[in-house]
């Protein structure tokens, strides 16, 4: 039988550390539990009504329902639906997941819980990927989050009484 060699000790290390190290990197990806997995969770927050729209995106929301068989968490969570009729080249589709992750990732402490979903609506087939257009897209993303958190606060602040309205006091 042959020996199997650990790569860590094969490495040399370089000015003290190992190529292999990466114990010490920050990594900035989100964590599963800040990502929709269950497709009945996506089901549901693609049959609420769009909360906010940009040229090329669609925001979803559905609110946090503090219950034993609730689809939500009690924190936000993302979906993400970038159709391959749209976003033909994976390049792309992975460079429009990874921006709107990260602009879901700066934005999620000042959501609201519940289920997130960007959907692309429009074809980005025929643009290209220069880093204007990155740029672009990842602010119609922070623009499009900023309009899904002001749709989520009318939707938490109370709305006055019906019955006292029209009501004199006496």
């Amino acid at each position: 039988m042959a020996k199997v060699c650990d790569i860590r000790h094969a490495v040399a290390p370089i000015n003290g550390y190992t190529s292999m190290n990466i114990s010490n990197i920050k990594t900035f990806g989100l964590p599963r539990s800040r990502k929709i997995i269950k497709a009945d969770a996506f089901a549901s927050a693609l049959r609420m009504r769009v909360c906010a729209r940009t040229e090329y995106f669609v925001l979803h929301f559905m609110a946090h329902r503090p219950h034993p068989s609730a689809l939500t968490q009690a924190h936000a969570q993302l979906g993400l639906v970038i159709p391959k009729r749209l976003a033909k080249h994976a390049v792309r589709r992975n460079t429009l997941k990874r921006l709107t992750r990260e602009c879901f990732r700066l934005r999620a402490v000042h959501l609201p819980a519940g289920l997130w979903v960007v959907r692309l609506q429009r074809n980005v087939n025929t643009l290209s990927l220069t880093p204007a257009q990155k740029k672009i897209w990842a602010e119609e993303l922070m623009v499009l989050f900023d309009q899904g958190q002001a749709f989520a606060a009318q939707l938490t602040t109370p709305s006055p009484n019906r019955s006292s309205v029209g009501v004199q006091p006496s």
